[in-house]
């Protein structure tokens, strides 16, 4: 079981009190509701009907709700709080697909970006090389910026307002007060006042916002005009097929992968106070059960749906990562479905408030991926990757105008930040992997100085590999204790080599040298050992190395005797 960090209060396998736990869930699905606005933009993009509208929306709630609890629950996906939206990277397809040939098309292209999807989580080996630390950290920092810019729209009103008109400035002042709230509470409260930040602040933001008018009723009919109870309308979209989405449906598929790759790895940061390293298996059984949903969506005439990342800010904020909290949502989702005027209601919450929400859902992915990106160590090549993809992401989000120059069929992948980001961290990590050695060595004689000779090659070893810090800070004095004892008690007749190896599981050192080998004792020897001769000197030394490192291994290398140090990375 992972150690649970200090500022969680309810951790993932944690159960939580039954009260809190439809609190909790009502926070995260209410958030979760309110996405629905962008499968409405693609269907008002594309002309669709009030039926079909109707049917794509219904089917993405009801498919939300069942990816979330398939998810969420252990025994059939990750057992992480994962929480589902619609997949904002389906939008730019989606749009041209319902244009081009209605919900059919749409449908086909959902059903292949969800197999591209799928494909993936059958290469988790080749997963962890694709998707080291600084990438996902890039993925998850740019996660953070595609956010930004609907949040902050909504924060200062810039969404219904034209661009040569004056600030409003009740927006500003709506979501600055919801979203000190929300971040007081998050910060300096205990307890249930922390549990429910984010409810209170919305509560605070919405009577605000009702106070200056910012309200608004739901668009085209009456709140009350919409049923509390109806069954949902889903219907068979059929199925059309056009070479020319084939691509966009492709990397669509891929880019929704790194998003939920993305979101899985911060929530194992944030559950384990001791995380080392990402858990691909864990992100492929949050992937499955979400394309096997997004295959359910298409072929009932619905939008795709990804897993949240506001609802990562939303489990900071509440200091609860429960799995249960989870299954709950996902419960409520689905018996949304079943209640348009709960929709409905849900829709009309002030832009302001949800701005302030996505702005702390934001501030907190953007420094979530820094500590990613930061808990490598960083060589010249992970700089230059981690630096050009941001700066790419960034280009397509400030100068729109080069995705413009671009052919229409560029338009769903370079339009992202986050696709545009990823993809360059990805083939900038692959390409500065040419010329690395995974396996390096180094000769120490008698007049060399074993702990400096330790530390220069393993820091600069560690730096070109990427380790991770800690790593090499707790194998740098073991290593150097094993070689001073080979060398001053004279077990290395002539000098030892010190040969380092290293890959994403194990950083294994090993010490080769000419001598006889040395006895590692089950027990622990006496103090009086120190002052025997140089084997007894050594086999203590040994058992404590032994102790030390996660796995000492003797064995013979040629003429060589071998001792090797094995750290877990």
């Amino acid at each position: 079981m992972p150690r649970k960090p200090s500022n969680i209060l309810y951790g993932a396998e944690d159960k939580v009190p039954l009260g809190t736990l439809v609190s909790l869930g009502v926070q995260h699905a209410s958030l979760a509701l309110l996405f629905v606005v962008y499968p409405l933009v693609a269907a008002a993009e594309a002309g669709l009907s009030f039926e079909a509208t109707q049917s794509l929306i219904t089917s993405c709630v009801i498919f939300m709700g069942i990816a979330t609890i398939l998810e969420c629950w252990p025994r059939f996906g990750s057992g992480v709080l994962l929480v589902q939206i619609p997949n904002t990277s389906h939008l730019p397809m989606a749009v041209q697909s319902l244009a081009a040939g209605g919900p059919a098309l749409y449908a086909a292209m959902s059903l292949v970006a969800a197999v591209s999807q799928l494909s993936l989580t059958f290469f988790t080996g080749a997963l962890r090389k694709l998707f080291p630390p600084e990438v996902c950290g890039v993925a998850v920092t740019m996660l953070g910026v595609a956010l930004a810019e609907p949040a902050l729209r909504r924060m200062f009103g810039l969404a219904h307002q034209a661009s040569s008109a004056g600030m409003d400035l009740r927006y500003p002042m709506v979501s600055f007060a919801a979203l000190v709230v929300i971040v007081v509470l998050a910060i300096f409260s205990r307890g249930m006042l922390r549990l429910f930040a984010v409810a209170i602040g919305t509560g605070v933001g919405w009577l605000l916002a009702h106070y200056v008018g910012l309200t608004h009723g739901p668009a085209g009919r009456a709140l009350a005009d919409l049923p509390l109870i109806d069954l949902p309308a889903i219907a068979w979209p059929g199925l059309a097929f056009s070479w020319a989405m084939l691509p966009a449906a492709i990397l669509t598929g891929i880019i929704s992968a790194v998003d939920m790759i993305s979101t899985v790895v911060s929530m194992q940061r944030m559950d384990d106070a001791d995380w080392r390293r990402a858990d691909m298996g864990q992100a492929a059984r949050a992937i499955r059960p979400n394309t096997v949903s997004d295959m359910g969506a298409a072929l009932t005439g619905g939008f795709a749906s990804a897993s949240s990342s506001a609802a990562i800010g939303v489990a900071f904020a509440t200091g609860a990562t429960a799995w249960r909290v989870g299954v709950a949502s996902g419960i409520i989702i689905l018996l949304a479905a079943f209640s348009p005027r709960l929709i409905g209601a849900l829709s009309v919450i002030p832009d302001p408030v949800v701005g302030a929400i996505l702005v702390y859902s934001s501030a907190f992915l953007v420094v979530a991926g820094m500590e990613l990106i930061l808990s490598r160590r960083l060589s010249d090549r992970r700089i230059f990757t981690v630096g050009l993809a941001i700066m790419a992401g960034l280009a397509v989000a400030i100068l729109p105008e080069l995705v413009q120059a671009t052919p229409s069929w560029a338009h769903p992948i370079l339009g992202s930040p986050l696709s545009v980001s990823t993809g360059v961290a990805i083939g900038l990590n692959l390409f500065f992997r040419i010329g690395i050695r995974q396996e390096a060595s180094v000769p120490v004689t008698v007049d060399d100085n074993p702990f400096e000779a330790t530390t220069t090659f393993l820091e600069y070893q560690g730096d070109i590999w990427g380790a991770r810090r800690d790593v090499i800070a707790s194998a740098i004095p073991v290593v150097a204790e094993a070689a001073e004892m080979l060398l001053d008690t004279g077990v290395a007749e002539d000098g030892l080599v010190m040969r380092a190896r290293f890959d994403e599981n194990d950083f294994d050192v090993t010490l080769l040298y000419r001598g006889a080998p040395i006895e590692i004792p089950t027990l622990r020897p006496s103090p009086e050992d120190l002052l025997g001769d140089a084997a007894a000197v050594a086999r203590f030394v040994g058992y404590m190395l032994s102790k030390r490192a996660d796995k000492l291994v003797l064995g013979k290398l040629g003429e060589r005797q071998a001792l090797t140090l094995r750290f877990e990375h």
